[in-house]
């Protein structure tokens, strides 16, 4: 960047033939091209950039040691699977020949050892001494499984290189022992060999070692599956508490194993003599907010078991009755609901399938179960391209070492690449990127504000609880009104903080649609909070407040709705037969803009039910909201049934007869 305290003033005015001024000091500027730059700035600037190269090079080392920290915590608290794949990932962004790179495959050989993988842990504590051969812990851990594994004389050799090391009288200890071990076995192998001379027959000892050690491998074995199945009945279980069509059952499955697919399974067996033979069904639950949510893998029942916990905790609160052990686990509530297709398992990239397995590592099989991560495609462009100008040392396979390759060759291949007429239009695409990370960042920043707004409200009274099935609906009126007497100001604080970061989001991306989405929602459910606030005894000033958060929620959901992308400017209804549309929309959800038009008709739904509070006339400005409401409905491509509850559950009344609503769902087509 430019500098001014470096500039001086010039006394006769005469500029070079660089264009700086003759007693001007020599000056770095970011807007001139490295081929306009007097020859003696180069230096700077490749000094520069390899100190980038190294804070790069720093950058990989810290996350590689967090990583390993991570993977040291998990092997404590005997969760060698997930250790293992912490230690993998970080094995990926260590330097090779660094005994960073050793300590961590010594730690792979530490966990095999502890699955008693003796050939995988010998493998690992190879590979350590390859990258740093002197690295004690993997001399000894490799000396161990050698042990084990009946190379009692390999295991003495690597014994006494760790003895050489450091002296250490446990390490001689286990090398006299090694050494013992192996002259023993030499022994007893001249031994049994001298018995099968002429006239010995088959009866001498040649055949008792190896199938000794057949036995020993197989007790271990077996203490092996004993310990593991001591381990299964042991382990945390379950509740699950499914209801349909009005009949409740219980059932416990593992907590750590279970699978959707067994959930699945176990459910529609619970519910045989109700369910057809051929009928498809899915297993949901309600969510905090009271919206129905499908469940297709274990994270989705993570997310059930905690607003089961979260639930529970209220309604205790509540009543006054004792609050459960923090480490207790309440039955998850779920519904089973007939559908025309059952839903597939999705992939939970929380908990890998094979984390843990006794059978099986990371590295076995399938390739390890990871975090999905993203990898934008300027940025593979552009390693391409460097690549292509670092010459014959680029054209290698795998990762680049930049120490092998050597950091001033890389810089300076570096420099020459950004300087291409190519790299002009992937900086473009790296700097709209970075400007929607930054966006989204500030964004959640004011995400933050609307959870502690929540929060307020959720806290402030249990949702209702209706029917057999324990249904948690939205807060309930109560709840809004205690939330309004207790924390108006607080409530109005958080909503002006998040505004502040949505707006903030905006400015520095015009078109972050979600921001504006966010601020309309937020706006909805103030109206919502001062409306109840305004009610009794009635409150004029709020219930101008409550117009203005609903016409200001109106009015950002259109605005969001000109800023989605063109694939998204489709709702579900516009992409083909209504009929089809709607059947499919439970399980492969809304467009985006679909979704728009959902909260879109939310708010002209609640504000209808806030007009007919104030003027219950058959013929007041309330209907029009409804009938808006339902236009907005139907053009996003609700299924007509939910359309036809909705208007069965209006305030008003008017349509709490089925065929009465059915009519006016229809009349909003």
């Amino acid at each position: 960047g430019r500098d001014s305290s470096s500039r001086t003033g010039s006394r006769d005015g005469a500029l070079s033939e660089s264009g700086l001024r003759a007693d001007e000091p020599v000056r770095e500027d970011e807007s001139l091209p490295s081929y306009y730059l007097p020859k003696k700035q180069l230096p700077t600037m490749v000094a520069v950039a390899k100190d980038a190269a190294k804070n790069e090079i720093a950058s990989f080392s810290a996350k590689a040691s967090k990583l390993k920290h991570e993977g040291d915590v998990f092997f404590v608290q005997k969760r060698v699977g997930e250790a293992l794949v912490s230690y993998e990932k970080a094995l990926r962004l260590s330097l090779s020949g660094s005994e960073e790179k050793a300590a961590l495959h010594a730690n792979r050989a530490a966990c095999y050892l502890a699955q008693n993988k003796l050939s995988l842990a010998v493998s690992e504590a190879t590979a350590a001494l390859e990258n740093a051969p002197t690295w004690k812990p993997a001399l000894m851990r490799r000396a161990k499984a050698l042990e084990q594994i009946g190379h009692n004389e390999k295991a003495a050799a690597d014994y006494e290189r760790a003895f050489r090391i450091d002296g250490n009288e446990e390490t001689r200890r286990k090398m006299i022992t090694a050494k013992t071990n192996a002259a023993k076995e030499k022994e007893k192998s001249k031994k049994e060999l001298r018995g099968l001379g002429p006239g010995s027959g088959l009866t001498g000892g040649a055949n008792r070692r190896p199938v000794d050690r057949r036995a020993a491998l197989l007790a271990q074995q077996q203490a092996a599956q004993q310990q593991r199945q001591l381990e299964q009945r042991n382990a945390p279980t379950l509740t699950l508490a499914v209801t349909f069509d009005g009949s409740l059952k219980n059932f416990t499955v593992p907590l750590a194993s279970v699978t959707y697919l067994q959930i699945l399974a176990a459910a529609k067996s619970a519910f045989t003599e109700k369910l057809g033979d051929n009928e498809h069904i899915a297993l949901k639950f309600l969510d905090p907010e009271g919206t129905l949510v499908t469940v297709t893998s274990r994270s989705d029942l993570r997310y059930a078991l905690a607003a089961s916990q979260s639930l529970a905790a209220r309604t205790a609160a509540a009543s006054g009755a004792p609050q459960a052990a923090p480490d207790s686990l309440v039955p998850v509530r779920l519904e089973v609901v007939v559908v025309d297709r059952t839903p597939s398992e999705t992939p939970d990239q929380i908990t890998p399938a094979n984390v843990g397995s006794p059978d099986s590592s990371p590295s076995d099989g399938d390739p390890p179960a990871e975090d999905v991560i993203e990898i934008d495609e300027w940025l593979l462009t552009f390693a391409a391209l460097f690549r292509k100008h670092l010459g014959v040392a680029g054209e290698t396979s795998g990762p680049l070492d930049l120490r092998v390759v050597g950091l001033e060759k890389c810089c300076e291949a570096l420099e020459e690449a950004v300087g291409t007429d190519e790299a002009k239009g992937l900086l473009k695409s790296a700097a709209d990127k970075f400007q929607e990370a930054a966006a989204a960042a500030v964004f959640n920043w004011g995400n933050v504000h609307v959870c502690a707004s929540r929060k307020l409200v959720d806290t402030s009274e249990p949702a209702e609880i209706s029917g057999a099935g324990g249904e948690q609906n939205a807060p309930s009126e109560a709840a809004l009104k205690t939330a309004a007497t207790r924390h108006m100001a607080r409530i109005d604080l958080e909503f002006e903080s998040a505004v502040a970061r949505y707006v903030q989001a905006l400015a520095i991306k015009p078109d972050f649609y979600e921001a504006s989405i966010a601020w309309g929602q937020q706006a909805f459910e103030r109206g919502k909070v001062t409306h109840v606030a305004s009610k009794e005894p009635f409150d004029a000033s709020l219930a101008l407040e409550t117009d203005k958060m609903f016409a200001l929620s109106l009015e950002k959901f259109a605005e969001s709705l000109g800023m989605i992308p063109t694939e998204e400017a489709v709702s579900t209804s516009e992409t083909g037969d209504q009929d089809n549309a709607q059947a499919s929309v439970p399980e492969e959800g809304l467009s985006l803009k679909s979704q728009i038009l959902v909260l879109w008709g939310n708010v002209l739904f609640e504000r209808s039910q806030v007009k007919h509070h104030r003027d219950p006339s058959i013929d007041g400005a309330w209907r029009l909201d409804c009938v808006d409401a339902v236009k907005k409905f139907t053009d996003a491509g609700c299924v007509t049934g939910d359309i036809v509850r909705a208007l069965m559950n209006h305030t008003s009344g008017v349509w709490a007869e089925e065929k009465d609503a059915a009519a006016a769902a229809a009349g909003g087509k």
